[in-house]
C-alpha cells in the first residue's frame, strides 16, 4: 500500500508562512488549514525556518545535485579520525586472531 504525498507549490508555502508570520495564526491552525491535517506535523515549522533562513526570495527553490560540504580544518580533522578508528579496529581484530592461534600452538 503506497502512501500519496501532496505537493504543495512554492506560492502555497509562502502564502502558509505568511499566515503564521503576519496575520499571527497558530501553526495549528495553518496546518489543519492548508494541509488538512488533524494533527501537528511539524511541517509549517520547518517552512517557516527555511523561510526564515533564506530569505523570501530564496526559499522553497529546489535544490538540485549533491551538497557542498565546505572543506574546514575541524571537517578534514574528523575524516582522519575516522580512517585512524578504522586502521585501529581492523590492527585489534588481526593482533587477537594472531594471539588466539598462537595460544593453541602453544597447548
Amino acid at each position: 500500500m503506497t502512501r500519496k504525498y501532496r505537493k504543495f507549490t512554492r506560492e502555497e508555502k509562502i502564502k502558509a508562512v505568511k499566515m503564521v508570520l503576519v496575520e499571527k495564526k497558530s501553526q495549528m491552525e495553518v496546518e489543519r488549514t492548508v494541509l488538512g491535517k488533524k494533527k501537528c506535523t511539524g511541517t509549517i515549522n520547518r517552512w517557516i525556518r527555511e523561510y526564515i533562513q533564506e530569505g523570501e526570495e530564496n526559499c522553497f527553490k529546489k535544490k538540485k545535485g549533491l551538497k557542498k560540504v565546505e572543506v574546514t580544518e575541524d571537517n578534514i580533522r574528523y575524516e582522519i579520525l575516522k580512517k585512524f578508528n578504522a586502521f585501529l579496529d581492523k590492527e585489534i581484530k588481526l593482533n587477537s586472531n594472531s594471539l588466539k592461534n598462537s595460544k593453541r600452538n602453544i597447548q
